[in-house]
C-alpha cells in the first residue's frame, strides 16, 4: 500500500495521521467535495474518513469514493463508545472503524489490518487475471518513425537544456520541452532523488495535478526506483501489468498509474539513479516505437550527468560559501597560499589585524605580507613543518601575534599549501599588564598596611630612649641598654626594608666564583652564630642568641671536603640564606631552636644542593602551600616576607628554592649551579 488518502479537518487528527502513513504518498483533503476531487484523478489504495461529527451525506461520500477507487480500503474514524446508533451503519460501510479516542498503537494495528487486506484482494486479483496468449500484441509498424526534421529540433531544445548552465529547474523544464515536442505526451514528470537519497519527488512536469506534484512520492527502496536502479533500463506499463503474481511488479503498476504513467526512463550516471522520467499516453494514442524509446534513454542518460554535475557543483558552492561563513565570523586571522606561493585566502579578522584589503592581496605573492608571516608560510610550505602557538611581532607596527602554521596535504608527498592562523595578542597583553599593576597596587597598598603595624612598636621604643636621653645620659647602666634596644629595633627596621626593596625591584647582581661552604659559614657569622666546640672537617656546630627574641639557636653546618664553587653574588647570597634561617628560627615557639645546614652534591651532576632544616620550627601544611606567595604573606606578617625574598635572589642566580615537609621537619632546599 504506497498511495492514501485522509479526509479531515481536524488538524490535530490529520497531523497524527500523516505522522503514522509518513511511509505513503498522502494526500489530504478537507472536505468531501476536495475528495472526491482528488479520487477522480488519482488511484488511492487506503482512505481514511473523520466521521467525527458525523455528516448526513457519510453513506453517500463512502458509496461515490469506492465507485472511483474500487480497489480502496476504506478506515472511518468514529466518535467514542457511546456515538449515535447509526455508526453501526458504518460497520457494513467501512472496511475498518476506529473510534475516539485512539493511540498510536491502535492506529498502527488498524493500518497493518488494512494493508494485510489490500495485499490479500490485490493477491487475488492477480490470480484471477488471466491473459489469453492469442491476444493480438501492439502493432508498431502503424507507430511512424521519428523524422529527421523532428529529432534535429529536439537535438536543439536537448542543446539548450545542457546550455542552461548550473540552473536545474531550467535545465528541467528545457529537458521537458525536448521530450514534448519529440512525443507529444499527453502527461510527463521528472522525479528526482531528494537530498538523503531516500525518495524520489516529482520536481517538473507537465500535466500533473498540482495535488499529485506536492503529495506523490517514491521510496527509494522499493517499486519502480528499486527496479529502475537493478535493470537499469526503461518499463512499460503493460510490462508490469503482465506480471500480477509479482510483488514488485504489483508495485510499480501502482506508481505508474499513480503518476498516470505508461512508460519509465531511468536516468543513471555512475550506476546511480539520478532522476526518473514517466511517459503517460501520447495524444494520438499510438505506443512509443523502439527508435523513440532509445533516442528517450540516451537522451536522459546525458541528461543524468548533467544533474549529477549540477548538484555536485551546488553542493561545492554550498560548501565554498559555508567555509567562507565560517572564516568571516572566526576571532583569529586566516592567511592560505597554495604550492605556487600565491595567497589565496585572506578572512575579514586578518584583514582588520593587518590592516590589508582582500582585494589588495588575493592572487599576490606571499612577499607582500608583512613579516615575518610571509616567512613563517614558506617555511611551513617548504619543510612541511607545523607551529604551534608561535608568539612573533610584525616588523612593521611591532604588534604582537599568536601565530600557528599548518601545511595543507594531498595525495602527493608535497604540501598543497599552507595555512597561518593569527590572533592580535594587543589586548592581551593590555590587560595582563593591567592585571599585574594592580598587582602591584594591590601589593603596595597591603605593604604600606603592614608596614605601619609593623614598624610603630621599634619606633615607640626608640622615641621614647630619644626623650630620655637628655635626662639619664649620665647614666652609664641607661646608655649601654639603649644602645641595645635601639640598636637591635633599627636593626629590625633596616631589615623589613631590606626585604621590601628584593621584593619590589630586581636590583643589579654582581657575579663572582666563591665556595658556597665559606659562604655558609659567613653568613651564620653574619647573624651572630658562633662557632662551638666539636667542629671536625665535615661538620661544625655554631651558637646564635637571637637578640630580638632571646632564644639560644644551635645551628649544625654538614658539608662534604672540598670546595663547591658556584657562581653568585655572595652578598645577596647570603642575605637569601640569613632570611631562610631567620624565618626557622622565629616559628620556632620554645626558647631553644635548633637548625641543621647541609651542602650536598652527587656525583656526575652539574648542580649542588643546599638545605635547610628545622624541627623545632612548626609551619602548618596551609602556609608552606603559600611561602613563596608575597600577596599572601605580607597580609600576615612583613617579617615571613623573607621566603620569598630570598626564592628571588636564588632563581635570579640560575638556581631553584622548594619548601617540604616531612617526619616532623620544615625543609627548604635551594638548587644551584656549580662551576666546573
Amino acid at each position: 500500500m504506497k498511495t492514501a488518502l485522509v479526509v479531515t479537518a481536524d488538524d490535530g487528527v490529520r497531523t497524527r495521521l500523516l505522522r503514522a502513513l509518513a511511509d505513503r504518498s498522502v494526500f489530504s483533503a478537507a472536505s468531501d467535495e476536495e475528495a472526491l476531487k482528488t479520487l477522480r484523478l488519482t488511484d488511492v489504495d487506503l482512505i481514511v474518513k473523520d466521521a467525527a461529527p458525523r455528516g448526513r451525506d457519510l453513506s453517500a461520500f463512502l458509496a461515490r469514493a469506492r465507485q472511483l477507487s474500487p480497489s480502496a480500503v476504506v478506515i472511518c474514524l468514529l466518535a467514542g463508545e457511546n456515538g449515535p446508533q447509526e455508526d453501526d451503519e458504518l460497520f457494513d460501510s467501512a472496511d475498518f472503524v476506529l473510534r475516539r479516542p485512539f493511540s498510536a498503537r491502535d492506529l498502527a494495528t488498524v493500518l497493518r489490518q488494512a494493508d494485510d487486506k489490500q495485499r490479500l484482494v490485490v493477491e487475488v486479483s492477480a490470480l484471477r487475471a488471466t491473459r489469453s496468449v492469442d491476444e493480438p500484441r501492439a502493432d508498431e509498424s502503424v507507430t511512424p518513425d521519428v523524422s529527421s526534421q523532428a529529432l534535429a529540433q529536439v537535438v536543439k531544445e536537448f542543446a539548450k537544456a545542457l546550455a542552461a548552465g548550473f540552473d536545474l529547474p531550467r535545465v528541467l523544464d528545457l529537458f521537458l520541452d525536448a521530450v514534448s515536442e519529440m512525443v507529444r505526451p499527453s502527461r510527463c514528470a521528472l522525479l528526482l532523488a531528494d537530498a538523503d537519497g531516500s525518495a524520489y519527488r516529482v520536481r517538473a512536469h507537465r500535466g500533473l495535478a498540482p495535488h499529485l506534484v506536492e503529495s506523490a512520492s517514491l521510496s527509494a527502496d522499493g517499486g519502480l526506483p528499486l527496479w529502475l536502479t537493478t535493470q537499469g533500463r526503461l518499463i512499460k506499463a503493460d510490462e508490469a501489468q503482465a506480471r500480477p503474481q509479482d510483488p514488485l511488479a504489483r508495485e510499480m503498476g501502482g506508481e505508474l498509474a499513480l503518476l498516470q504513467a505508461t512508460l519509465a526512463i531511468p536516468l543513471l550516471a555512475h550506476g546511480e539513479l539520478v532522476a526518473i522520467l514517466t511517459l503517460g499516453q501520447r495524444v494520438t494514442g499510438l505506443p512509443y516505437s523502439h527508435r523513440e524509446t532509445e533516442i528517450l534513454f540516451n537522451l536522459a542518460s546525458h541528461l543524468a550527468t548533467a544533474i549529477r554535475d549540477i548538484r555536485l557543483h551546488h553542493q561545492l558552492q554550498y560548501q565554498k560559501e559555508y567555509i567562507e561563513r565560517i572564516l568571516a565570523h572566526m576571532s583569529n586571522g586566516v592567511l592560505t597560499i597554495d604550492r605556487a606561493e600565491r595567497v589565496t585566502l585572506l578572512n575579514r579578522r586578518a584583514e582588520e589585524i593587518l590592516g590589508l584589503r582582500a582585494h589588495d592581496i588575493l592572487g599576490k605573492d606571499l612577499r607582500a605580507l608583512p613579516s615575518p608571516l610571509g616567512d613563517l608560510l614558506y617555511e611551513t610550505l617548504a619543510r612541511g613543518k607545523s607551529g604551534h602557538r608561535v608568539e612573533v611581532q610584525l616588523a612593521l607596527g611591532k604588534l604582537p601575534l599568536e601565530v600557528s602554521t599548518y601545511p595543507v596535504m594531498g595525495d602527493e608527498p608535497a604540501p598543497l599549501g599552507a595555512v597561518i592562523v593569527f590572533e592580535d595578542l594587543s589586548a592581551v597583553k593590555a590587560l595582563a599588564a593591567e592585571k599585574r599593576q594592580a598587582e602591584q597596587f594591590q601589593l603596595l597598598t597591603r605593604v604600606v598596611a603592614r608596614i605601619a603595624d609593623e614598624i610603630k612598636n621599634p619606633l615607640v621604643s626608640i622615641n621614647t630612649f630619644m626623650e630620655l636621653l637628655d635626662e639619664r645620659y649620665e647614666d652609664a647602666d641607661f646608655r649601654q641598654h639603649f644602645s641595645m634596644v635601639v640598636g637591635r629595633d633599627v636593626r629590625r627596621l633596616v631589615q623589613v626594608f631590606e626585604k621590601l626593596a628584593a621584593l619590589v625591584s630586581e636590583g643589579q647582581y654582581n657575579f663572582e666564583v666563591v665556595d658556597l661552604r665559606e659562604l655558609v659559614e659567613e653568613c651564620l657569622t653574619g647573624v651572630g652564630a658562633v662557632s662551638g666546640a666539636g667542629a671536625t672537617n665535615g661538620a661544625r656546630l655554631f651558637q646564635v642568641q637571637d637578640e630580638a627574641s632571646g632564644k639560644r639557636v644551635s645551628v649544625s653546618f654538614y658539608h662534604e671536603n672540598g670546595a663547591s664553587q658556584v657562581k653568585a653574588d655572595p652578598v645577596q647570597l647570603k642575605k637569601a640564606i640569613a632570611y631562610l634561617v631567620w624565618y626557622l628560627m622565629r616559628k620556632t615557639q620554645s626558647d631553644e631552636a635548633k637548625l641543621s645546614v647541609s651542602i650536598d652534591r652527587k656525583a656526575n651532576e652539574d648542580t649542588v644542593l643546599l638545605i635547610l632544616a628545622s624541627r623545632t620550627a612548626e609551619v602548618c601544611a596551609e602556609e608552606l602551600q603559600r611561602i613563596f606567595d608575597p600577596m599572601k604573606v605580607v597580609q600576615e606578617s612583613l617579617f615571613d616576607v623573607g621566603p620569598c625574598v630570598s626564592q628571588r635572589i636564588i632563581e635570579a642566580q640560575g638556581g631553584k628554592l622548594e619548601a617540604r615537609q616531612g617526619r616532623g621537619e620544615t625543609t627548604f632546599v635551594a638548587t644551584l649551579p656549580v662551576v666546573s
